[in-house]
């Protein structure tokens, strides 16, 4: 019996696998070059270094594999984001600027993003009743049946990517992913290096000391 993840089409497996050999060779030349910075100077945090590239390659290749399994729909993954919340909403409405900042997009990018869903007749958008200030974007009828059409297929997009992961591994990543959050959340300000540290004349090594 075929799985949803097995339904992804042939087209999106042959994408999933050019954005898997493009990550890979990516980050193997980022590993080169960290190893020529080792080569030159010492106290490097090599393995933090990495592991931050990684995240941003992570998110980058898996931002561009969800516009491309939406791109059909002529939506992206901003726009489908903002359809979900529209969709969960209480009511099936929102505001603007709560939505700016669920999606974490500007104001100016949502009310672009909310003039091409309102054309599209996706959504719908009035003042609010008491708050002049205040404009309310609503799903509509067609709005739903969109969002309704495209999640069984994207909710197969998110299975093939984690199909390899088994439920344990998956709850781990999900509280590691939260940490990093967390730790990142509480760096004040840009770190200094321990004044000892960037004192020392010799954390820079001679072209010719391995």
């Amino acid at each position: 019996m075929l799985t949803k993840s097995d339904n992804v089409s042939y087209y999106f497996q042959r994408y999933y696998n050019r954005v898997h050999n493009m990550v890979k060779e990516c980050l193997n030349v980022f590993e080169q070059r960290l190893d020529a910075i080792d080569s030159q100077i010492s106290g490097q945090p090599r393995q933090e270094v990495m592991l931050s590239r990684m995240q941003f390659m992570i998110f980058k290749k898996l931002q561009e594999l969800m516009n491309q399994s939406l791109q059909p729909y002529g939506i992206n993954d901003t726009i489908w984001t903002a359809l979900i919340m529209l969709y969960s909403s209480p009511g099936r409405y929102i505001y603007p600027s709560d939505l700016s900042h669920i999606v974490v997009s500007s104001r100016t990018n949502i009310t672009r993003f909310a003039d091409e869903m309102v054309k599209k007749g996706w959504v719908s958008r009035k003042g609010h009743e008491t708050d002049r200030r205040k404009v309310i974007l609503s799903l509509t009828a067609a709005g739903t049946e969109l969002v309704e059409s495209i999640m069984p297929k994207q909710w197969a997009v998110y299975q093939a990517i984690w199909k390899d992961f088994s439920m344990a591994e998956k709850k781990q990543m999900q509280a590691f992913q939260y940490k990093l959050v967390d730790s990142i959340a509480n760096v004040n300000g840009i770190p200094d290096p321990a004044a000892d540290s960037a004192a020392k004349p010799d954390g820079v090594k001679s072209s010719h000391q391995k």
